[in-house]
């Protein structure tokens, strides 16, 4: 009994999907009624039948048309980077043979600055096409989603509504910017490093094959040559010019709360529930951001010399990728940059020592302008002058001369980043002319800005 009135409320409310916007609507028949019945007069049993009848007819509108909205949403990519233009299409294709008058979308995402909240009608039998977009200005990893949908009859009394809870996640990459004059640090090459070395630190690269001798890896024995010759005979690695370069980036608290209270400024918080967004992004703007953009740059500028290179930080947490080459090894180090905070208790030196490497370049990145990390730096180098680099990312008002020559004094070299100077992008975005029609039927031309 009780099974069969669970299934009965849920057929009437279409499974939990049909609600009452005015209760008060549904009891304005039955008392007309039974005042006509108390008071028989003509004129009040056709009230009363007309509540009724309207009641009915609006809770059938809602049953017959809900159902058969269907609404799909398609991104037009799975990640960008800052400054991207990032667009959703929609489609609400309405089945019934009645139209929908409104239509309320609310779609719950993370993106700073975008919003998918509409009201739209479509006619029966009909579709109806639109595209939402925002700027990307703050790299990060985000979800679209949740979705919730409602409509009504056109008195208001019954309320469809639908939610959609599957939601998708998009990665906001931080773009990639030119470093004008800067050389990178070169580590030891490969023809003049240990052999074991050479043999822990291959390429990917093999250039020939040569007999097995003792101490040799035995994953670098080449098989098919071992068929063809029945001799042991393993694989000879292409070794690097220049040496891997590992960047490593400050992300400890306290030296951004530093460099924040030195230039007498502090960034105010991106708001989610921002609508008005600048017209070309702004991420130098800050320390963090600035560094997270150099961070990225010189991974990419390295990989571009074909060079191993790999990565270090610790936000709370130890963010760690391999040394490795190639588009592959540039993704996963954006992967780590996309969502890094300045939440880290670690020093930057502490994070060196940690993974100190042999024969390899180093590249530091921070606002820590107190020099404490100096002697994890001269320990990193250990006495080769050039190996190592330090990106200082510097307030606008402030110089870190000082700084410079006693970095100059390990046979380290510098290269001062200011905050807010903008850098030349590698990708720019592309202005893109689109016509769109005013309410009054003008034509009018919007140009953006795309990759």
């Amino acid at each position: 009994m009780l099974d069969g009135g669970r299934r009965g409320w849920r057929w009437l409310t279409s499974g939990g999907n049909i609600r009452v916007r005015r209760p008060p609507a549904l009891f304005v028949g039955p008392l007309l009624l039974l005042l006509a019945l108390a008071a028989p007069y003509r004129w009040l049993f056709f009230l009363a039948y007309s509540c009724l009848i309207l009641t009915l007819a609006s809770y059938g509108w809602v049953r017959y048309v809900g159902p058969r909205l269907h609404l799909d949403r398609r991104l037009s990519q799975k990640w960008a980077q800052v400054g991207d233009t990032l667009e959703e299409t929609w489609c609400l294709h309405n089945c019934a043979h009645l139209p929908v008058l409104w239509l309320e979308i609310d779609d719950v995402s993370t993106i700073p600055g975008y919003s998918a909240r509409r009201v739209v009608s479509v006619d029966r039998n009909d579709h109806r096409t639109w595209t939402t977009g925002a700027m990307c200005v703050q790299r990060g990893i985000y979800t679209l989603g949740p979705l919730r949908a409602r409509t009504a009859d056109p008195f208001g009394i019954f309320e469809y509504e639908w939610r959609e809870e599957r939601t998708r996640q998009i990665v906001i990459y931080p773009p990639l910017a030119h470093v004008r004059g800067l050389t990178l640090p070169l580590g030891r090459s490969g023809s003049v490093a240990r052999a074991d070395i050479l043999r822990r630190h291959t390429t990917p690269d093999a250039s020939s094959v040569r007999e097995y001798a003792p101490g040799d890896m035995l994953n670098h024995i080449h098989w098919p040559t071992v068929a063809r010759t029945n001799r042991l005979m393993v694989k000879e690695f292409d070794q690097e010019r220049a040496g891997t370069l590992w960047i490593a980036l400050d992300l400890c608290a306290e030296a951004y709360q530093e460099s924040a209270i030195t230039s007498g400024t502090v960034a105010a918080p991106v708001s989610l529930q921002s609508s008005a967004l600048p017209e070309a992004p702004h991420f130098w703007e800050t320390p963090l951001e600035l560094a997270v953009v150099i961070a990225a740059s010189l991974a990419a500028k390295a990989l571009d010399e074909e060079r191993l290179v790999g990565f270090l930080a610790d936000d709370g947490r130890p963010r760690l990728v391999q040394a490795g080459r190639g588009p592959r090894q540039l993704w996963r180090i954006l992967e780590e940059l996309a969502d890094v905070r300045a939440t880290g208790t670690l020093p930057i030196g502490d994070v060196v020592r940690r993974e100190r490497g042999s024969g390899t370049a180093l590249a530091v990145i921070t606002p820590a302008l107190d020099g404490a990390w100096l002697p994890a730096l001269a320990e990193w180098q250990r006495g080769r002058p050039g190996a190592a680099l330090a990106m200082l990312i510097v307030p606008a008002p402030l110089r870190a001369s000082a700084l410079e020559e006693r970095l100059a004094a390990l046979g380290a070299r510098s290269y001062v980043c200011v905050v807010g100077q903008p850098l030349p992008l590698v990708n720019p975005p592309r202005p893109r002319a689109t016509l769109r029609i005013s309410p009054l039927g003008k034509v009018i031309g919007d140009v953006r800005r795309e990759r």
